[in-house]
């Protein structure tokens, strides 16, 4: 398990890095899918596991939509 912290800064660096409007979209839950996939697939890679992404934001999916929400909101 790896310090709340630490899992933070991977979650704030990812998104910032991933999560962007994609014009056009009219599927968001499909787009979050995609983003937690990428998202977990990283974490897994540097030790992350699910649980400590639960911990750290909640509801993975609520948690990107509500930042892929954002990312449109400060695009427009």
């Amino acid at each position: 398990m790896k310090p709340k912290n630490d899992v933070q800064k991977f979650v704030t660096g990812w998104v910032a890095q991933n999560v962007r409007e994609v014009k056009g979209l009219s599927n968001v839950p499909t787009e979050v899918n995609r983003l937690a996939a990428g998202m977990t697939g990283d974490a897994r890679e540097l030790g992350i596991s699910g649980g400590d992404l639960h911990k750290a934001v909640g509801d993975i999916d609520d948690y990107l939509t509500e930042q892929y929400e954002q990312a449109c909101t400060a695009a427009a």
